[in-house]
């Protein structure tokens, strides 16, 4: 994320009220893979792994303009896996069950929200 997109991400963290953690919106705004989990569940409100892992590969390859092989597609799910979703979970925006590799939704705060709709 450059400077100036940082800089208008904390002007609309400080303009809205919220109860959400700066620290925590920051860590999950900085990783593309997070912000196209939570962009998936606004639609849904469950997931398999499978499907944020292709929506992630898709959304990867949009936003590079390159072609992701199914060797990128499983990298990204495996980060998803071990990193991205169970992050996710410990800030209480989703519920991820690792043996049944689900995703259910859970409170995503409004501020996050509206970021991610701006294309944050």
């Amino acid at each position: 994320m450059d400077e100036t997109r940082l800089g208008a991400v904390l002007e609309a963290i400080e303009a809205m009220e919220s109860d959400a953690a700066p620290d925590v919106l920051l860590d999950v705004l900085s990783d593309r893979y997070a912000r196209y989990v939570l962009s998936h569940l606004s639609d849904e409100s469950t997931a398999t792994l499978d499907a944020l892992a292709d929506t992630a590969t898709g959304l990867a390859a949009t936003e590079t303009g390159s072609i992701k092989t199914p060797e990128d597609r499983e990298e990204i799910r495996v980060r998803l896996y071990h990193l991205v979703l169970p992050k996710l979970d410990a800030a209480g925006y989703l519920e991820f069950d690792s043996e049944t590799r689900t995703v259910e939704r859970d409170e995503i705060p409004d501020v996050l929200r509206k970021l991610l709709r701006n294309g944050a």
